[in-house]
């Protein structure tokens, strides 16, 4: 079975992101695992603070556990208002940074998406969260959705598709063209070049528009 992997920090700020992520497992047929990434606690080179260090990460630790207990059960909760909806809400914890912890994660076959919520802060909060942001987009090897904090968001029914024609863009337009089976799906391929840029070869696009007409 396929599984959305929503990233959380087990604050409010994660629950948008959670509700987009139930939508989505309705209209996708897919399981929800709930993530939570801890920073690594370092111990002292000394022995005089070593079991206090120990038991302070471990009780750290089982706390996120229980809160993400907690978020999975609230999204069960509010799944029940989502008709034809019986998620598989899962959730786990790791140590360590979220970019190196993402890039393992989404190397699982299971995973079909990293969902996580944006920034609504000031300059401080992107300031310390912004780099977890840019890592998992970096890291990560299948795709990641960015839900604004202001955004409710559902399984899209229209879809807007930016490219130069390039070929990296391909994978890209697959995994896309995956939600084409869907009903009341649509998605616009466009280019935007500068004002006044005049294309003269037009080569890679018609090669581009060959290549959505075979699929």
């Amino acid at each position: 079975m396929k599984k959305l992997l929503v990233l959380t920090d087990v604050t409010a700020n994660a629950a948008h992101a959670e509700a987009a992520a139930l939508r989505l497992s309705a209209g996708l047929g897919a399981g929800v695992i709930l993530y939570h990434a801890m920073l690594f606690i370092s111990t002292m080179p000394s022995d005089s603070l070593g079991p206090y260090v120990s038991e302070t990460a471990s009780a750290l630790f089982e706390n996120s556990r229980q809160r993400l207990q907690q978020e999975a059960d609230q999204m069960k909760n509010a799944s029940a208002n989502i008709e034809g909806l019986k998620p598989d809400i899962e959730y786990m914890n790791g140590e360590g940074s979220l970019g190196d912890l993402i890039e393992e994660l989404s190397e699982e076959p299971e995973i079909e998406m990293i969902i996580m919520g944006g920034r609504s802060g000031g300059a401080m909060e992107h300031l310390l969260t912004g780099s977890d942001t840019a890592a998992v987009i970096r890291k990560a090897s299948k795709p990641v959705l960015i839900i604004p904090p202001t955004v409710t968001w559902g399984l899209p029914g229209k879809i807007v598709f930016a490219t130069d024609f390039g070929i990296a863009d391909i994978p890209a337009v697959d995994f896309l063209l995956q939600w084409s089976k869907l009903p009341g799906f649509y998605m616009d391929v466009v280019h935007i070049i500068k004002q006044g840029e005049v294309v003269a070869n037009i080569g890679s696009e018609v090669a581009f528009r060959k290549y959505l007409l075979h699929e």
